[in-house]
């Protein structure tokens, strides 16, 4: 198994317009209480790796968003995040969010 945590990118997320999903590396980065574990062995493949997904979350950005409308920035929620203990970097997908209309 490599470590990740040694990677020098690993607490930064990334807004990667060729990914499909939200990807976050650990568990402490998450909303409270919105952690629910996969019930079967699911895995995400990463160059020649497949990594275990340990289950979905949400995860709240605090004032990530700026609006023309608004003087004041808004929180930004992920929802159906996946948690990959260990993942290099996070990931935010920039395909989800134009999806979302964000």
């Amino acid at each position: 198994m490599l470590d990740f945590s040694r990677y020098p990118l690993f607490i930064s997320t990334l807004l990667n317009n060729y990914s499909a999903i939200h990807l976050i590396n650990s568990k402490e980065l998450l909303k409270l209480k919105s952690f629910i574990k996969v019930a079967y062995n699911k895995c995400v493949e990463a160059g020649s790796f497949n990594l275990l997904i340990l289950g979905y979350s949400k995860k709240v950005i605090k004032k990530a968003l700026n609006s023309i409308a608004s003087l004041n920035s808004e929180d930004l929620t992920l929802s159906d995040i996946i948690i990959v203990k260990g993942f290099y970097i996070n990931i935010i997908s920039e395909a989800r969010l134009n999806k979302a209309r964000v």
